[in-house]
């Protein structure tokens, strides 16, 4: 694990698993690279997971304002995250305490038809509300939230 870097999201972008691709053309239609060039930058903390020196995922929190205390957490990674489960579980657990402590409420939203990425932020402990269509795409993304009080 080391902080990711612009370098890292570009390296990702075509690497990454159709789903994810699918997620980031449903929602803003942008390049993969750009997106998570600009979520690297926008992060308060990245992460960059390797395993023998072959990518698996990044990950990290923004800032949703410049004022206000709520995080948006997000992680897009590549096929080898199945092959790595279990590092991959523990350590995104790890993460959430160190989030909510900077931020109280973390919040995002997650591609309705993506059932793998909404059973991990479910066993993560993110609660969902209902799917609102959204995107450009215009299909349903469901929204998660976690608060530091619920934990």
């Amino acid at each position: 694990m080391l902080p990711a870097t612009e370098e890292d999201a570009r390296e990702l972008a075509p690497l990454l698993r159709a789903e994810d691709r699918a997620e980031i053309a449903a929602l803003s239609g942008r390049e993969p690279a750009e997106l998570l060039v600009e979520s690297v930058r926008a992060s308060w903390e990245t992460t960059t997971y390797r395993a023998d020196g072959a990518l698996i995922c990044i990950g990290g929190v923004a800032p949703l304002s410049l004022i206000g205390s709520t995080g948006v957490p997000w992680l897009m990674g590549t096929d080898l995250v199945p092959v790595h489960r279990k590092a991959f579980m523990r350590h995104s657990r790890e993460a959430m305490p160190r989030w909510l402590a900077r931020y109280p409420t973390l919040r995002n939203v997650v591609d309705a038809r993506y059932a793998e990425a909404i059973r991990w932020l479910r066993w993560l402990g993110f609660r969902f509300g209902e799917p609102v269509v959204m995107g450009v795409a215009g299909l349903p993304f469901l929204p998660f939230q976690m608060e530091a009080a619920d934990v």
